[in-house]
């Protein structure tokens, strides 16, 4: 077979390209029936999809390009674009014809980019957008005008959220021949801005007319929604009820969850006979796979808000408001959503972050992003603020509990400021990212379009985190399991099943001789060594071996500490952070010398090292997939455990001289 064969014998490789909020994204699901992200946010396609589409016996690759305004490559987004219109796909081979998307209500913005894609050489097919929506406004397009004044190969008025002109689209582009030769042109042409917006002002003077007046409705809302005072309380209106919803309202589908994990684990003790099985089935699988779903419900729900601000046009409002408040911290205003979003969770934080184009800004942001007190310190804080923090009013309203349990909310925030600035100045130096957006108009929400936008978002975390997440937790059992003789431990539960229900006392000495098995098997266990190793370490912060072994225990999740502490001090491990026996056991426990082990300010400083230590996987899984670094992920790691460490160490040694 000759070169020529092969060429005419494989797909044609169609380059899709648009500015943002064209409809690009949505058209290109209808054209390949592929899901894609969509969304009207500079930055949201940050990885180019391919449809496979046959139309009229031809093959075609549809290779969705991200979102760009111009081919001047000022972002790694816009650099991608760049290569592969010029030098092809590394899989695929050359572009043969490029389709792009234009927004009919904005004419002219789309004009200047169709401007350099002619410079290319290659075959273009326009795909005049949103054309119902001009027509409702009194824009009439002569479309065959409008044609031949570009000089491109065919221009189709199209409606992609109805499927409207998909045929003639799929028509035009199959009729489109393979490139025989690579582009005769690139995107560094030496054309003068101003000359492309005069070119594309004098083509729309030419081709449109415009019927009626158009009241915008876009300009009345934007009146309120990014007015001068406010806008921003509108916003923050908007950012509370996120931050509530993801903090507050998935807490009873959360609870079904533990009852789901509860009746899974009931299941196993009443099927499998005990020994290393069953622990491995309920401490590690059950606890593993829980580690994964419990951030689901909030996953789902922050990318459905994302979806709806974004589909409906405010999220470029957003960060169009809080962007003044950032730039002198060297962000901009699209860092702000999540590290919001990160109080409930950094994980569906950091996964926010794709939203940022400017790849030093997004990499600043998910490295302070974990700083944020997220919902899994809750159980640590109540426990140590309940138990050592008095109970002390001020001025009769003024809580001492409620002061110390906001600081600890806010310490992460307050400390994430100067970081992001050093790792500016030092590890990501120059100026931060341009903010250039435009604002869409406002629009209803596709329902089609935001949930599998929170579908996606799911199920990523699940796929891509998940597994790194309950293989650790496996290894985190292993090691709080081995190497100690665990028969007399098996024994007593085997008795425990069999026991008479009625025998309340001898029920309550079988648990405590069991929990003290428990506990003794912890201590000898390779969990319980390393905490004695790490005593040296550690006693700087007030802390001896079973508060460095609760901290190493929760490495998966942070609330692991809770149930820890609990298995440690001879509770067992099914304890809360509210259990009074717990916090009796931690009032009670004390140093070999007679010292309490725990008071205010050593629980000041197990609080501040958990309001800034990196102990969660799951979130370290994300910045890994993120990222696509070990190495940066590796470094978040060490700088906020030393930061953690260093903070820790400080509050003791200052609040044992003041309190």
């Amino acid at each position: 077979m000759n070169t020529v064969e092969v060429v005419q014998n494989r797909a044609l490789n169609i380059a899709v390209i648009g500015k943002p909020n064209a409809g690009k994204s949505t058209l290109f699901t209808a054209l390949s029936g592929i899901r894609v992200r969509t969304g009207n946010y500079p930055g949201v396609t940050v990885e180019r999809k391919i449809g496979i589409v046959k139309h009229a016996g031809r093959d075609m690759h549809l290779v969705d390009l991200p979102g760009t305004y111009h081919l001047n490559p000022r972002s790694a987004d816009e650099q991608i674009t760049i290569d592969i219109l010029s030098q092809g796909d590394r899989r695929l081979g050359p572009m043969d014809a490029i389709l792009c998307v234009v927004d009919a209500t904005q004419l002219e913005r789309g004009l200047v980019l169709i401007h350099q894609l002619r410079e290319l050489g290659l075959p273009i097919v326009v795909s005049l957008n949103m054309f119902d929506v001009a027509r409702s406004r009194g824009i009439e397009v002569d479309v065959n005008s409008l044609r031949d004044r570009l000089g491109v190969n065919a221009v189709i008025p199209t409606v992609a959220l109805r499927r409207e002109g998909v045929k003639e689209l799929l028509a035009a582009l199959s009729g489109m021949p393979h490139a025989a030769n690579p582009p005769a042109a690139t995107a560094s042409s030496t054309a003068q801005p101003t000359d492309r917006y005069k070119w594309a002002e004098s083509v729309v003077a030419e081709t449109v007319r415009h019927t009626k007046p158009h009241k915008s409705l876009t300009d009345r809302l934007d009146r309120i929604l990014v007015g001068r005072w406010t806008g921003p309380l509108v916003f923050a209106v908007v950012m509370f009820l996120i931050f509530q919803s993801i903090f507050t309202w998935v807490g009873p589908v959360m609870d079904l969850t533990d009852v789901a994990l509860g009746t899974v684990s009931d299941w196993v003790s009443a099927t499998v006979a005990p020994g290393p099985l069953r622990s491995l089935l309920n401490d590690g699988v059950v606890a593993g796979v829980g580690g994964v779903i419990v951030f689901v419900p909030q996953i789902a729900l922050l990318f459905l808000l994302l979806a709806i601000l974004e589909d409906c046009g405010y999220m470029a409002r957003a960060a169009l408001i809080i962007d003044a408040l950032m730039k002198p911290f060297g962000l901009s205003g699209k860092s702000f959503l999540p590290l919001l979003s990160s109080f409930a969770c950094a994980v569906p934080g950091i996964m926010a972050t794709r939203v940022i184009e400017s790849r030093r800004d997004r990499f600043i942001t998910i490295l302070v992003a974990p700083l944020m007190s997220c919902s899994a310190r809750l159980p640590v804080y109540l426990l140590m603020i309940g138990t050592f923090v008095p109970a002390i009013m001020y001025w009769g309203w003024l809580s001492l509990q409620g002061l110390v349990f906001f600081a600890m909310m806010a310490l992460g925030l307050v400390v994430a400021i100067p970081v992001a600035w050093l790792l500016g100045k030092t590890f990501f130096r120059g100026e931060r990212g341009s903010f250039f957006l435009e604002l869409p108009d406002y629009k209803i929400p596709s329902i089609r379009t935001v949930l599998w936008k929170a579908y996606d978002g799911a199920k990523e975390f699940v796929v891509r985190a998940g597994t790194l997440i309950f293989a650790t937790a496996i290894v985190i059992w292993a090691l709080g399991y081995y190497p100690g003789d665990q028969k007399h431990r098996h024994d007593l539960e085997t008795r425990m099943e069999a026991f008479p229900a009625d025998d309340v006392a001898g029920q309550e000495a079988l648990t405590e001789e069991l929990n003290h098995e428990s506990q003794r098997l912890i201590n000898e266990s390779y969990l319980g060594r390393s905490g004695k190793l790490i005593e040296p370490l550690v006693a700087p912060c007030g802390w001896d071996w079973r508060l460095g072994t609760a901290a190493i225990a929760s490495f998966p999740a942070r609330e692991v500490m809770v149930a820890t502490l609990g298995t440690i001090f001879s509770l067992g491990g099914e304890v809360d952070e509210n259990d009074e026996g717990l916090r009796a056991a931690m009032r009670n426990a004390t140093w070999p010398d007679g010292r309490p082990l725990v008071t205010l300010p050593v629980a000041l400083s197990v609080m501040v090292f958990f309001a800034l230590c990196a102990q969660c996987v799951s979130t370290l899984a994300i910045m890994k997939r993120e990222m696509q670094s070990w190495g940066w992920t590796i470094f978040s790691f060490v700088y906020m455990t030393v930061l953690a460490y260093v903070g820790a160490v400080v509050t003791f040694q200052v609040g044992s001289r003041l309190l």
